[in-house]
């Protein structure tokens, strides 16, 4: 009987302890930052990467891919045109995968193959920006990408 007692207290005392699983929710919006606290090139150099990017007027933003771009077919477009289709994949070294310039008076998409996820980078946001930086973390559920909003220009070699 007393064993019985031991054993019954054992079962209760571990289905008790027993941690519940949460299901976790996904998140269909993309994660936003909005950064100017990162090391940057000199003034010298971003005033001519602007140029050579033809980036110069303030309707022009620089939107760069960056970590997490393994291959997949990445088209970037905006309701007047597509401005980029291509297989982008990131420099380990640099994790810079590609740049391209955009109007950041119009919403621009950002549609990936792999994931099957649509991000907008809306104007009211990309107005106020010089660069745009987009990563993809396959560690978050829903939607991958996390969107940077900055005035400084990161080292991309």
């Amino acid at each position: 009987m007393k064993n019985v007692f031991v054993i019954l207290m054992m079962v209760l005392f571990t289905v008790g302890c027993s941690s519940k699983k949460r299901v976790a929710e996904e998140k269909n919006e993309p994660a936003v930052q909005y950064r100017d606290d990162f090391r940057s090139v000199s003034a010298t150099a971003k005033k001519k990467f602007l140029s050579e990017m033809k980036a110069n007027d303030a309707s022009a933003s620089v939107l760069i891919l960056t970590k997490g771009f393994k291959g997949g077919k990445v088209t970037v477009a905006n309701e007047k045109k597509s401005l980029y289709s291509g297989i982008p994949i990131s420099n380990l070294s640099t994790g810079i995968a590609g740049y391209i310039t955009i109007n950041n008076t119009v919403d621009t998409k950002i549609t990936d193959d792999i994931s099957k996820v649509e991000v907008v980078i809306d104007a009211a946001n990309a107005n106020k920006y010089k660069f745009i930086y987009v990563m993809k973390d396959a560690s978050r559920l829903g939607n991958p990408y996390v969107i940077t909003y900055s005035n400084t220009l990161r080292p991309l070699k």
